[in-house]
């Protein structure tokens, strides 16, 4: 859709300078282990914060549960069936048509820089280098090379001496945090979160050896939150906490055990899709605000554009994307109307060739392994290998422990299928361009994300 709110409440003309922009993505964040998203254990208290500074979204989804392709979705507000990088180690083609939003900001002035703290992000795979002035990578010390990722200690210092050489211009700051990914680290510093009285989700389906997984992860959610505060702390001692907005979000959540499966990247169970989405902007987002209504990742883009640029300048730029603008509910209160959020993976690939040579092969698969979609509180997932339905009323059952299954010979399953089939057909648009090398693809397979 077009990125301008057809009934929004008019946003004002930012001034001559326009907000600064931080974006915190946190690799493998459920939103469900986050205490202001109800979790019964303490550990997020700086992202709680933030939350109560600006709003939150209670029910957001992450379009596909893969690093690479996840942040491709968000900076082009695209699925990844259409901008083409469907897995990890597949980045967009050189003559897309899609604009990223870091494209789009240096258009308007802005100063751009990254710091990334995961392989599967590294500039020769996923091509996003080229939008930002600095793309800080570094992945230089023993365990970052072993583990092809940084933790938290060492990518927060480099983004807060960058943000104060960078303060007097507007700038889009975007951080990235491989914590909690796994290998879960135990930090023992964080590793005996306080209850806070809320219930959380039942573990009741945790063996000895899922709640040890469990502490590991919430210890790492820990830790990732304190280094967060650091970096959101440094923006009040510069003096930039009113001009700037701040957005916090994961890629995709993680499955710790739940359903028999952990891990992410090839299931879209509701704690791999159902993502952390928090906005704050002083002044103009009123505080502790919270939207129960579903979005999708793909709506960041579009939202925080009419924020920082203004509804009449932001309708006027050249591009339409898949997710919508949420800026007249952030900031007025409107009501967001139902739509359903759709999310999807892929099988991973077995081999590789260039671009330039793909008409001598045929798709692993012409269709994915599997696809979502969320319709108020009832859940769908397709798997089309072997034509089944998952049912899930996300009320009733908000971790989808117990779904209901529909075969192919039941009634109601050749409806529900053949809907999410057009779907997918209908933004089946684009194959990715492939940049690895060796060592990549030895990376990737380590991580599980190539077979």
């Amino acid at each position: 859709m077009a990125l301008a709110v057809g009934s929004g409440a008019e946003q004002g003309t930012p001034a001559d300078s326009p907000p600064n922009l931080v974006l915190i993505t946190v690799d493998t964040l459920r939103a469900d282990h986050l205490s202001c998203y109800g979790y019964h254990l303490a550990t997020s208290p700086n992202i709680d914060q933030l939350a109560s500074e600006g709003v939150r979204f209670e029910r957001a989804y992450s379009p596909i549960p893969l690093t690479g392709p996840s942040h491709i979705s968000l900076f082009t507000s695209r699925f990844p069936q259409e901008h083409g990088a469907r897995i990890n180690g597949v980045a967009v083609a050189a003559d897309s048509k899609w604009l990223f939003l870091p494209q789009i900001l240096r258009k308007f002035g802005y100063r751009n820089a990254a710091f990334v703290s995961a392989w599967t992000l590294t500039d020769r795979l996923t091509q996003l280098g080229q939008w930002f002035d600095t793309y800080d990578q570094d992945l230089t010390r023993s365990h970052q090379v072993f583990h092809s990722s940084r933790f938290a200690e060492d990518v927060t210092p480099p983004a807060i001496e960058w943000l104060r050489g960078n303060r007097h211009r507007p700038f889009f700051l975007w951080v990235h945090y491989f914590d909690p990914h796994s290998p879960y680290h135990l930090r023992e510093e964080f590793a005996s979160p306080e209850r806070n009285g809320h219930p959380g989700n039942s573990a009741d389906w945790a063996d000895k050896e899922a709640q040890e997984r469990i502490n590991k992860y919430d210890s790492e959610v820990g830790y990732v939150d304190h280094h967060i505060g650091k970096l959101l702390a440094e923006l009040d001692d510069l003096e930039l906490r009113d001009s700037t907005i701040v957005a916090l979000t994961a890629d995709h959540g993680e499955s710790l055990g739940e359903h028999g499966y952990v891990g992410h990247g090839r299931r879209l169970f509701e704690g791999i899709v159902h993502i952390p989405l928090i906005l704050r902007y002083p002044g103009t987002i009123p505080a502790g605000r919270v939207v129960p209504q579903a979005a999708s990742l793909l709506d960041l883009t579009p939202t925080v554009l009419e924020l920082a640029l203004g509804k009449g300048k932001a309708a006027t730029l050249p591009v339409s994307f898949a997710g919508r603008s949420l800026a007249s509910t952030v900031v007025g209160g409107e009501s967001l109307p139902q739509r359903p959020i759709r999310y999807i993976t892929f099988a991973g690939r077995k081999g590789f060739a260039p671009r330039w040579m793909s008409w001598l092969w045929v798709r692993d698969s012409a269709l994915p392994l599997h696809v979502g979609e969320t319709r108020g509180f009832r859940k769908l997932v397709w798997t089309p290998g072997d034509r089944s339905l998952s049912v899930v009323n996300l009320e009733q059952d908000p971790l989808g422990l117990r779904p209901a299954v529909v075969r192919k010979d039941d009634k109601g399953y050749q409806t529900r299928a053949a809907s999410l089939r057009r779907w997918f057909e209908a933004t089946d648009l684009d194959e990715g361009e492939i940049t690895m090398n060796e060592r990549d693809i030895e990376v990737l397979k380590s991580l599980g994300y190539l077979q």
